[in-house]
């Protein structure tokens, strides 16, 4: 019989699941044959823990293959340092709940965007929701002994991660949203799902959050929101950029920053017109206002207002554009720059290898 893993209470840990067969040898046996469950397609076959990783380091500048340095992979794939550095601002993005169901984000109409950066997962914007699919390896006993237990910082991120999941796929149908979208390997089954989150929930403490990373003690997060705490939490470094930058050109990053001046100015323009339909009364006429000197005021003062208004948003509008314009122009030639000087000392040391040789 398997022996069952518990909540992490010691200084040793331990994978938050037992030990069992991976890859399966036969995932589909868990569950019963039904005329809607055909058998695992070739594509469907499981891979190894080390097989799934990706050929080279996803975030890293250089071309390192991710088999030769597992640790810097690991470091880098479940990496929740940003988040964890607003940390006491994430109440302004999202609330402190469990995600919801994948279903339910599919009944709001949610795209669903694959990522593969820890940090994105389960943030959303307008009608996107990105989500980091489950690897392989994190389903592995194995590779959580030798690679990701000795390291509390990958556990507390790693558990809190298969967490997440566990919140997603509660139905078959969540699981069937999410094959579709590639978020968890194709040889999943509802039969070994729901052993294995039945697993994660006694080895994970998904209430107290002990041994968790602080990052899941919310939920979905609102990548907007999180953008402007960057952009004025430091603004010295990130108010162009913020956590995410995701535009690639001038006419969608204003479109989406400035529309509401349009919606603004649509308003300025109807109270212009009513105040000029209110003085075009003539001046016997018992509802004429051109006789008022309160609403002449005001009128005189709202006139000035507007048009000193469109003044500094078109010139606030005209110092971002340039702004933003200079930023990347600067950081495009130095990373030029920067990249011709690394490529030109690695020739040199080859060529000086060579001579050696």
């Amino acid at each position: 019989m398997v022996e069952r893993t518990t909540i992490q209470t010691s200084t040793t840990l331990t994978p938050p699941f037992p030990l069992r067969p991976f890859p399966p040898t036969n995932p589909g046996a868990s569950q019963p044959q039904t005329p809607n469950h055909a058998p695992n397609s070739p594509s469907s076959t499981p891979l190894t823990a080390l097989s799934s990783l990706p050929t080279i380091l996803p975030r890293s500048k250089s071309l390192t293959q991710t088999l030769t340095n597992i640790p810097l992979f690991l470091a880098s794939d479940l990496d929740l340092s940003r988040l964890n550095r607003i940390h006491t601002h994430l109440w302004m993005a999202g609330r402190p709940m469990r995600a919801r169901p994948l279903h339910r984000y599919k009944m709001l109409d949610m795209t669903v965007l694959p990522t593969q950066q820890m940090d994105l997962h389960l943030l959303r914007y307008s009608t996107k929701l990105l989500l980091k699919p489950l690897p392989e390896y994190l389903l592995d006993h194995g590779f959580w002994t030798q690679y990701i237990c000795p390291e509390r910082e990958l556990h507390e991120s790693a558990a809190g991660f298969l967490l997440s999941y566990v919140w997603l796929v509660t139905s078959p149908l969540d699981l069937k949203f999410a094959l579709e979208d590639g978020l968890v390997p194709a040889w999943v089954d509802w039969g070994w799902w729901r052993v294995f989150v039945g697993d994660v929930l006694e080895g994970v403490d998904g209430e107290g959050f002990v041994g968790v990373n602080k990052r899941w003690t919310f939920g979905d997060l609102r990548l907007g929101r999180i953008n402007s705490v960057y952009r004025i939490r430091y603004f010295g470094t990130h108010f162009v950029k913020g956590y995410l930058y995701g535009y690639n050109r001038y006419v969608v990053f204003f479109q989406r920053n400035f529309s509401w001046i349009l919606i603004v100015f649509v308003f300025f323009s109807l109270v212009l017109s009513a105040m000029q339909v209110g003085l075009s009364f003539p001046e016997d006429s018992s509802s004429s206002l051109q006789n008022s000197y309160p609403f002449i005021r005001a009128s005189f003062v709202f006139v000035v207002f507007s048009m000193v208004s469109v003044v500094v948003v078109l010139a606030f509008v005209t110092i971002i554009f340039i702004g933003i314009f200079v930023f990347n122009m600067v950081a495009a030639i130095s990373h030029a720059k920067t990249e011709q000087r690394k490529r030109k000392e690695l020739a040199r040391e080859k060529e000086e290898k060579n001579r050696d040789v």
